[in-house]
């Protein structure tokens, strides 16, 4: 099938590169240097546990919203509905400032 495929598709040689991944590579992640990120992403292990934090993924800060990747809309439900305040207030007094005003959730694959 691959090899049925014209130049202008990416692939690699295993199988086809969807064009999401393409784009995640030419634009750079946040370091892992960045001081507030770090202290969210730890906070987050901690706050929400072992067992959520495999199922989820930080993507990204922005002006106070975290976005997190969920493996299932079941847990965004359960997360969003029952968890999301506290979840907040728990960040900011782990990190002791407020950079955190929202979480945004959305479902996909992990990364990890």
């Amino acid at each position: 099938m691959l090899e049925e495929l014209p130049e202008r598709y990416f692939f690699s040689k295993r199988s086809a590169v969807k064009v999401g991944q393409v784009l995640k590579g030419l634009f750079p992640k946040r370091s892992s240097t960045d001081k507030i990120f770090q202290e969210v992403i730890d906070a987050w292990k901690d706050v929400v546990g072992d067992e959520v934090s495999k199922c989820t993924e930080i993507m990204d800060l922005k002006r106070g919203i975290l976005y997190v990747t969920v493996e299932s809309t079941a847990l965004i439900h359960h997360l969003t509905n029952f968890e999301k305040d506290a979840i907040i207030a728990r960040i900011n007094e782990l990190t002791r400032m407020k950079h955190l005003n929202d979480i945004r959730f959305k479902v996909g694959m992990l990364n990890k």
